[in-house]
C-alpha cells in the first residue's frame, strides 16, 4: 500500500497543478481564492484517513488512496499559495522570507523526528496543519494584490504567455529530469525500507546549510547566475552517482539516494524562487507561472516512480535493479540536455539575488510618484535598444555596452542602489528619452508591468520625476 499510497499524492499533485494552471488562465481571482482558503481541509484530513485506515482494515486501501489523493491535493494548494505570497513581496524581501520558510520547515521537521511516531500521527493533522493555515491566511490577507501580475488575466495576453511558455521550457525540464531521478529513487527506497528515514534526514539537513550559506554570502554581495547552468552543474553530479550505483555496495546505494532526492529538493526551492523574479520583472500571474513550472517537474516525478516500479520487471530482463533504474534516470536526463542545446534566447532564465544592504542612500519612499515622462521614438531604435540592452544583461554583448557611456552609467547607479537587471534596463531606457509604451514594447511587457518597475526605481533612487534621474545619471564620472 505504500507504493499505491506515494502513486496517488504525486498524480493527484500533478494533476492540481493542471487545475491551477488552467483556472488562472481564464479565471485568476477565483484560483487566487481557492489556492488560499482550500489548501488547510485536504491537508489535515488525508493524515486523519491514514489514522482510520489502522482501525478500519476493511476500508484500508479505499482509505489509503483517498489520504493520498488529499494530501496530494492539499500539498499542491499550500505551496501556490505560498509562492503567491512570496512573489507578491519586493525582491529583497521575498527572498528573505522564502529562506526564513525554508530554513524553518527543516528546522520543524528535525523537532518532528525527536517526538514518538505514535503523537506525531495525530500532532501533524491536529497542531501542525491548523497553525501553518493560519499563518498562510494573515499573509495571504497582507498582500499586496495591486500589483499588474495579480490584475493580469493571461488568456487575454495569449501571446506573451506563450512566449514565457516557451522560454520557461527548459528550465522546466530542467527540474523535472531531477524529478525524474527523485521519483525513481523514492520507488527504490520503498523497496528499501532502511532508506526511506536516510532520504529525509539527509535532503533535510543538505537544504538547511544550502540556505544558510547561500544567506550569509547573500548579505555580502549581489549573486546572479543562469538557472540553465546551475542545472547543467548539477547534472554530472547526479549523472556519476547514477552510473556508479549499480556498482557500489549498500552504504555508496544510500548516499546515492540520498543525493539524487536533495538535488530535487534544491532544485524545486530555486524554481520557487524563480518562479518569483518571473512574476515580479514580466508582470505575469504568479500561479500561472508556478503551476507550469509544477506541471512538467511533478510528471517527471510521476513518470520517474513509474520507471522505478518497472524496475522490479528487471530481473525477467536480466538486468538488475539498480542498472535498471540508472539507466532510465540517465536517459531522462540525456533527453532533457540534447533538448537544451535548441537556441532559444533565454530572456527567462536569469536569476539574481540583489543584496540587502546596498551601497547607496537612496531610501525607498512609499509616495514617490512614477510620473514617466514622454517623448518621441523610432520604432527600429526601440527594437534595436531593446535587444542590445537584453544582450547587456545575459553577458552577451558586454564589450559593446562598456562603450556606451549612458549604459555604463546606469550600471553604476544599479551598483549603488541596488537596481534588479530589469529595473536597470528600464532606468537606461528612460534615460535615452524613451516612452512608456516604448519601453514597455521593447522590453516584451505591459505598460503596467513598466509603471511598477518605474515607482520601484524611483523609490530606490530616493526621487519623484525623470528630470532627478537625469541629474543622479550626470553626476556620476564619465566612464573610462
Amino acid at each position: 500500500m505504500t507504493a499505491v499510497y506515494y502513486v496517488v499524492q504525486i498524480a493527484s499533485t500533478w494533476l492540481s497543478f493542471a487545475a491551477i494552471l488552467l483556472l488562472s488562465w481564464r479565471q485568476p481571482q477565483i484560483a487566487q481564492r481557492v489556492c488560499a482558503l482550500g489548501f488547510s481541509v485536504p491537508l489535515a484530513a488525508g493524515p486523519l484517513l491514514l489514522i482510520a485506515s489502522m482501525y478500519l482494515e476493511g476500508l484500508t486501501p479505499v482509505l489509503v488512496i483517498a489520504a493520498a489523493a488529499l494530501a496530494g491535493i492539499g500539498s499542491a494548494g499550500f505551496l501556490a499559495s505560498w509562492q503567491r505570497v512570496f512573489a507578491s513581496l519586493e525582491a529583497t524581501r521575498g527572498t528573505s522570507a522564502l529562506i526564513a520558510g525554508t530554513a524553518g520547515s527543516t528546522l520543524i521537521y528535525f523537532c518532528i523526528c525527536l517526538i514518538p511516531a505514535a503523537l506525531v500521527a495525530y500532532l501533524i493533522p491536529l497542531v501542525m496543519v491548523p497553525l501553518a493555515g493560519l499563518c498562510l491566511w494573515l499573509a495571504a490577507k497582507e498582500t499586496n494584490t495591486a500589483q499588474p501580475m495579480f490584475e493580469d488575466v493571461p488568456c487575454e495576453h495569449a501571446i506573451v504567455y506563450r512566449n514565457v511558455v516557451r522560454e520557461s521550457l527548459l528550465p522546466a525540464l530542467s527540474v523535472g529530469a531531477l524529478g525524474f531521478c527523485s521519483g525513481a529513487v523514492r520507488f527504490l527506497a520503498i523497496s528499501h525500507q532502511e532508506l526511506d528515514s536516510l532520504i529525509n534526514i539527509v535532503s533535510m539537513a543538505t537544504l538547511l546549510v544550502t540556505v544558510v550559506v547561500f544567506f550569509v554570502v547573500w548579505r555580502t554581495r549581489t549573486i546572479a547566475f543562469s538557472l540553465t547552468t546551475v542545472f547543467r552543474i548539477l547534472f554530472p553530479i547526479t549523472a556519476t552517482c547514477l552510473v556508479a550505483l549499480p556498482f557500489a555496495g549498500d552504504r555508496f546505494t544510500n548516499a546515492v539516494a540520498a543525493v539524487s532526492y536533495t538535488v530535487f529538493m534544491l532544485a524545486t526551492v530555486l524554481m520557487m524562487m524563480h518562479c518569483a523574479q518571473i512574476s515580479r520583472d514580466s508582470g505575469i500571474n504568479p500561479l500561472f507561472i508556478y503551476a507550469f513550472y509544477g506541471l512538467v517537474a511533478y510528471a517527471c516525478q510521476m513518470l520517474g516512480y513509474a520507471a522505478g516500479g518497472a524496475s522490479h520487471t528487471g530481473f525477467d530482463l536480466g538486468v538488475e535493479q539498480l542498472s535498471l533504474v540508472s539507466l532510465f534516470a540517465l536517459f531522462a536526463m540525456l533527453m532533457v540536455s540534447l533538448f537544451g542545446r535548441r537556441p532559444y534566447p533565454l530572456h527567462t532564465d536569469r536569476l539574481e539575488f540583489l543584496t540587502p544592504a546596498p551601497r547607496g542612500h537612496g531610501e525607498s519612499s512609499p509616495t514617490a510618484s512614477a510620473s514617466a515622462e514622454r517623448s518621441d521614438s523610432h520604432p527600429s531604435e526601440t527594437g534595436h535598444l531593446a535587444n542590445a540592452s537584453r544582450a547587456t544583461s545575459l553577458g552577451v554583448s558586454a564589450h559593446a555596452a562598456a562603450l556606451d557611456p549612458t549604459a555604463q552609467r546606469c550600471r553604476r547607479l544599479a551598483e549603488e542602489y541596488g537596481l534588479s537587471s530589469q529595473e536597470t534596463e528600464v532606468a537606461e531606457l528612460i534615460a535615452r528619452g524613451y516612452t512608456g509604451p516604448a519601453i514597455a514594447e521593447a522590453l516584451f511587457i505591459s505598460e503596467n508591468t513598466m509603471r511598477t518597475h518605474n515607482r520601484r526605481i524611483y523609490a530606490k533612487l530616493g526621487i519623484h520625476k525623470k528630470q532627478e534621474l537625469l541629474s543622479l545619471l550626470e553626476g556620476i564620472s564619465e566612464p573610462q
